[in-house]
């Protein structure tokens, strides 16, 4: 089963209240003892179970000659390698098949996608921590919800209105009529989305007064998005961070002091700024000791709020946007389209990394490392696909053996290099 960003929210209706795993009203004020208890007895089991089942982790395990019974807790975990996503990825000695119930993928944020999955509590966990988080904002099921991410079409089911994805002028406009006529008390979507939403509400004097929250994901948020989407839609910005492929996720609660982490569902570690996760339920594809590529920090004050779960603030990759001659085109909306999602047989399985690369006169060049099993049908998708969401630029493919990385290791999915442009839209 594969879920699809048009009926996500729909999705969390037929999962979320009716199976519950643990109750997350009250262990979000359990103590910090009684949260750590629940994570170490929640790691050993996923610890033996994916010594028994996994062999990706067996093998990791006797490399370094240890064995379930010497991780009894969080404080065990440094004697476990660190997993990569090179490791996993596309790797069924990580993968236990039987179990899969979910098929989900990471946008790419590097340039590199992963598809992974999770089993059916797993799956339940996830929503019930999602709507835990979103409960935060005032959101519930009952709600007006409007979003705005990869759709490229207007469309509502029951309460969801979907916005076009795409940020030129004629398509902002018909998503910000759409919205007036709507009313949704909730607005949800990309960072790059809902701020150039933001700006083109603003530069129009367009009036909208009914939302009483958004939230931004899967970019980073910075502080001058934060107050144009603020002072365009006249409500409080709430912050979100989840990394499903290990389990992180924290929400910001309706007192803004940090992201209160979900201890329930995932062990976060800091090691050098960067975040290693530990997914405490998913057994199809167990993430223990993740190297996810953001950094975290933990935060030593406490929320006024009364919840004990701890704050944390996560800082993820940069990327720049690119733009095209009919307006920008987000990070998100890029890796969705641009690489593609969809089965075995798509596009996005023949492509290991790809990096974008604007430069003056809506020069777009488009640098490509295949897969080994790549198929020129996969390449003609991916073609088709990039040309499709950035018509209008002249753009150049280039097949190349690697893509540099900095000097820790970091690859930047898109690098915009038209300064005078970039800057006219931030």
């Amino acid at each position: 089963m594969k879920i699809k960003p048009k009926n996500i929210y729909l999705k969390l209706k037929e999962i979320i209240i009716k199976k519950k795993l643990v109750d997350l009203e009250k262990s979000q004020y359990w103590t910090i003892n009684e949260l750590k208890n629940f994570q170490n007895e929640r790691l050993k089991k996923i610890i033996n179970y994916a010594y028994k089942n996994i062999k990706g982790y067996r093998d990791k395990f006797n490399q370094v000659k240890i064995k379930p019974n010497d991780i009894n807790s969080s404080n065990d975990l440094y004697k476990i390698p660190i997993l990569t996503r090179e490791e996993i990825q596309e790797n069924p000695a990580f993968i236990n098949p039987k179990l899969i119930h979910t098929t989900l993928y990471t946008g790419g944020s590097t340039g590199k996608s992963l598809i992974y999955y999770d089993d059916q509590q797993a799956g339940i966990m996830r929503w019930n921590c999602h709507y835990r988080g979103w409960k935060y904002q005032g959101y519930n099921v009952s709600k007006k919800l409007a979003v705005i991410s990869a759709a490229k079409k207007i469309s509502i089911n029951h309460k969801i209105l979907t916005l076009n994805g795409q940020l030129e002028d004629k398509y902002l406009r018909q998503n910000i009529e759409a919205i007036v006529k709507f009313r949704p008390e909730f607005l949800r979507g990309y960072v790059g989305s809902i701020y150039i939403l933001g700006k083109y509400i603003l530069e129009k004097n367009i009036k909208i007064d009914f939302i009483k929250a958004i939230d931004p994901v899967s970019e980073n948020l910075y502080e001058y998005q934060k107050k144009i989407m603020q002072k365009a839609f006249n409500a409080p910005v709430f912050e979100e961070y989840c990394c499903n492929d290990g389990g992180a996720c924290a929400w910001e609660c309706e007192k803004h002091q940090g992201l209160h982490w979900a201890m329930e569902r995932a062990i976060i570690e800091e090691k050098n700024g960067e975040m290693i996760t530990t997914d405490l339920w998913n057994k199809a594809m167990p993430f223990i000791r993740y190297k996810n590529g953001d950094k975290v920090k933990f935060l030593k004050n406490k929320c006024c709020c009364g919840r004990t779960l701890p704050l944390i603030k996560v800082k993820g990759r940069d990327n720049d946007i690119i733009i095209a001659p009919k307006g920008p085109i987000g990070a998100t909306f890029l890796m969705y389209h641009g690489i593609g999602y969809g089965d075995k047989n798509s596009f996005r399985t023949g492509i290991r990394i790809v990096q974008y690369v604007q430069e003056k006169n809506y020069q777009l060049n488009v640098n490509i490392v295949k897969s080994a099993n790549c198929t020129q049908k996969q390449i003609d998708g991916f073609k088709k696909a990039v040309k499709t969401t950035c018509h209008q630029m002249k753009i150049k493919f280039n097949f190349i053996k690697d893509i540099k990385g900095t000097k820790i290791g970091k690859r930047q999915f898109i690098i915009n290099n038209d300064h005078k442009l970039l800057e006219k839209w931030k």
